[in-house]
């Protein structure tokens, strides 16, 4: 009875160890499978962080380097920019994964490429609150267009008298004398000098050429001659479009020039109101004066093409022909004026005839031209005297209830707008590079490697282009 009741009481825990045990069996030999793979999650976990550092990296490296931009370029001329030499500066080995990481920087667009320095210069004037500069000019082109007459410029041409087509000649004619002359002929020689000839060489001394750039950026030469109307077509229709018509783009177009004459030197950096000079400034407040004398005529370099002396040149005979062609309308829309030319006219051809006794007879029509061809011509030489010492004269030359007040730049500003953006924009980038020489770069890319992952990641300044233009 005692054995029977001991293998009924250890007879009940027999069942539950065999199950222990098969439990514990079968944890041992699942528990390395959930070590392998939680080891091998883990693995995988570590390197997608590695990975993301490794893009983080990349992107902070890139983004540094634009942090690099150079400082003394964005002082000078507002741009943004980095200097190739500086780009080794943004990297560091305390960024990415721990071991075995390696970065370069390469640079992407040129400062210094046409589009670029387009793209640089249009996100400088519409972003750093240098909208107002543009908003005046407009007002301004406003205002000129408002100046309409019943004579445009590109009819002046049409104005020439017939009896004039023989030039001077027609006013101061051959006499064929040779062995004998007239008793009146010293009278009439020294009279002849002293009214016509001498007006019409003082005239004809201030004739020159005018060189005027095409909408490409190439130089024309216009040699025109009033006095014969040799040329005068041309330089109407050349005038006309120059400063009263909007070419396309106008916007684009006075951007470039806005931004030229904002951070560039001109020969003329100032303007005197009321015996008082006062100085042009960049936008953040220096004096344009005081810039140094190797950047003296950079507009007019920027405005031609040419070298600075001769830009000058060119920007003077502009002004002189512009000038000159508003003179010409000024005196052939003003009765007055033409009355008075034509009485002086008359007067001069009446006393010809009766010192020579009647046999000089001179066609007053002719004589009025040549006389008002003169003036005109004298008057543009002092309008452009006055300019180029830093003083303002009215756009049109008459008395009209709202004129506006001109000085050098505004001409510089008109051969400016003629041309193309893609010409005013490498010439700029030229005069840029040439005071702060070197390579810079708008858009840098951060390549990042490590063991065979690569990732990439470009980092470029404000621009006006969407993401979609930009390749």
């Amino acid at each position: 009875m005692r054995n029977g009741s001991y293998r009924k009481q250890h007879g009940q825990h027999a069942q539950p160890l065999k199950i222990c045990g098969s439990i514990s069996l079968a944890l041992c030999m699942i528990l390395p499978v959930i070590i392998v793979l939680f080891s091998s999650v883990l693995a995988n976990c570590r390197r997608v962080r590695e990975e993301t550092d490794l893009v983080r990296g990349a992107v902070s490296t890139a983004e540094s380097a634009l942090a690099l931009y150079d400082r003394d370029l964005y002082a000078t001329f507002g741009l943004f920019g980095i200097n190739g030499q500086e780009l080794d500066k943004a990297l560091s080995s305390l960024i990415g994964p721990a071991e075995g990481a390696q970065y370069q920087i390469i640079p992407g667009r040129d400062l210094f490429e046409e589009q670029s320095i387009k793209d640089s210069i249009a996100r400088h004037m519409t972003i750093r609150g240098a909208t107002s500069l543009i908003l005046d000019v407009v007002d301004k082109f406003k205002s000129v267009e408002s100046l309409v007459t019943d004579i445009q410029i590109a009819d002046l041409s049409t104005l020439f008298p017939p009896s004039l087509t023989s030039g001077f000649e027609s006013v101061d004619p051959d006499l064929g004398f040779q062995d004998q002359t007239p008793e009146w002929f010293d009278e009439y020689t020294l009279y002849m000098d002293d009214q016509v000839r001498s007006v019409y060489q003082g005239g004809l001394s201030q004739l020159a050429p005018i060189i005027l750039p095409k909408d490409n950026g190439e130089m024309e030469t216009i040699v025109f001659n009033p006095f014969d109307n040799s040329g005068l077509d041309k330089l109407g229709t050349v005038l006309d479009r120059a400063l009263f018509v909007a070419p396309e783009g106008i916007l684009d177009r006075l951007v470039m020039s806005e931004y030229s004459l904002a951070y560039f030197k001109s020969d003329v950096s100032y303007v005197v109101r009321g015996g008082v000079r006062c100085d042009d400034k960049t936008p953040d407040g220096r004096l344009i004066s005081l810039f140094p004398e190797s950047r003296n005529r950079e507009v007019e370099e920027i405005a031609t093409g040419l070298d600075t002396a001769k830009a000058k040149q060119v920007v003077l005979l502009f002004i002189g022909a512009s000038r000159f062609a508003l003179h010409m309308l000024n005196i052939l829309t003003d009765e007055i004026l033409i009355e008075q030319y034509r009485t002086a006219a008359i007067a001069i051809a009446l006393t010809v005839a009766a010192i020579s006794l009647g046999e000089v007879s001179i066609p007053p029509e002719a004589l009025t031209w040549i006389l008002i061809v003169s003036a005109a011509l004298g008057h543009s030489v002092k309008d452009a005297v006055q300019l180029n010492k830093g003083y303002e004269v009215d756009f049109w030359p008459g008395s009209i209830k709202k004129n506006i007040p001109m000085r050098y730049r505004d001409f510089i500003r008109f051969l400016i707008i003629m041309q193309s953006p893609d010409v005013i924009a490498s010439r700029i980038a030229k005069v840029i590079n040439r005071v702060m020489p070197g390579s810079y770069y708008t858009e840098v890319t951060c390549q990042a490697d490590w063991g065979n992952v690569s990732v990439s990641h470009a980092a470029r300044f404000i621009t006006r282009q969407s993401d979609s233009d930009i390749p």
